[in-house]
């Protein structure tokens, strides 16, 4: 009994450990991998004679001028400082760290055409949804029509072309329910029928001259609209964020003559990257920046992820509570 007892209690930790092993595996993001033509900056504090900014070519290789050549596509940057470190320490025993950034980010590209103000390739880090693009492309213009925007796909499903709705997403703040694009994918922006602008179909409306801003800021509520505002003026103007504020999940609401559209801004990622180069607010658009959440009890797990792992390791509680109760069973039946 005691043997059956401990053998349960053994197999028990071990599904135990092997739950959170895959709860934490799954909260860890997947390191950028790098591909041709992303620009990357080498340097090695210990000696910076040895630094270099250095394209990847179409063949996935780099050149450093003491090394050669080095394979870097399909590598993340803490593997590709690993193997700079071990080719540079047979050449110069003083060198034992590298560091790798990338600067620009070419791999994952997309194309906009059509009705937007900056048409033209655009390159990201991780491709983002497709109402991001358009405004990375400068925003729509005003015989743009968001309700047939096409997705011609490259890649694995080259030629394949898809008709989106963005302006229904919009309106039902469904956008993170879109196709996701892919490296390669080109979009295009019809004009409207007939080239009739979107302010021309609704009645005329006089717009308020005041914005809003609301939720974590330090003084929440109206200001006074002024022509090429851009965001992080707003920002300022409402007194900054609060401490608990969480700046990667804005919620934004925009209206004018024809739309009344509303999406999710990430600061952030803004601030670090400077894309676009000025965010420039509107008549009436409205900003809402929520509290930041800490996750469950401090974790940083949301709650979702903390049930179902919970849910696993009661389940696997009873499991063991049955297995011993059989093993008694068994016991009592020899004696």
């Amino acid at each position: 009994m005691r043997y059956g007892y401990r053998a349960n209690r053994k197999r028990l930790g071990l599904l135990i450990f092997a739950v959170l092993l895959i709860t934490a595996g799954s909260i860890i993001a997947k390191e950028y991998q790098i591909g041709p033509e992303d620009v990357l900056d080498v340097s090695f504090w210990q000696d910076p004679s040895l630094n270099a900014q250095v394209r990847v070519g179409q063949d996935g290789n780099i050149t450093l001028g003491v090394i050669g050549q080095i394979q870097a596509a399909g590598k993340s940057t803490t593997e590709l400082q690993d193997e700079i470190v071990r080719l540079m320490s047979r050449l110069n025993k003083n060198v034992s760290q590298a560091v790798v950034r990338v600067s620009q980010y070419n791999y994952n590209y997309v194309f906009v055409n059509g009705q937007v103000r900056s048409p033209g390739k655009r390159a990201f880090e991780e491709i983002p949804d497709i109402w991001t693009i358009i405004n990375e492309a400068g925003g729509i213009t005003e015989t743009a029509d968001l309700s047939r925007v096409t997705v011609i796909r490259g890649g694995t499903n080259a030629g394949r072309v898809e008709i989106i709705n963005v302006s229904r997403a919009l309106a039902e703040g469904k956008i993170d329910k879109l196709p996701q694009l892919e490296r390669g994918d080109a979009i295009d922006v019809p004009s409207a029928p007939g080239n009739i602008t979107g302010t021309s179909i609704a009645p005329e409306i006089e717009q308020k001259n005041q914005v809003y801003v609301l939720g974590a800021v330090n003084r929440p509520g109206p200001i006074a609209y002024v022509e090429n505002t851009d965001f992080t003026d707003l920002l300022a103007l409402a007194g900054g964020p609060t401490a608990g504020a969480d700046l990667k999940h804005i919620k934004i609401l925009t209206k004018d003559k024809y739309y009344s559209q509303s999406y999710q801004f990430n600061f952030e990622s803004y601030a670090k990257s400077g894309r676009p180069a000025r965010y420039i607010v509107r008549k009436e658009d409205t900003y809402v920046v929520p509290e930041r959440r800490g996750g469950f009890f401090g974790t940083g797990l949301d709650v979702g992820t903390v049930a179902a792992a919970v849910g696993v390791v009661t389940s696997v509680y009873l499991l063991y509570d049955r297995l011993s109760r059989n093993n008694q069973t068994t016991v009592t039946t020899l004696q």
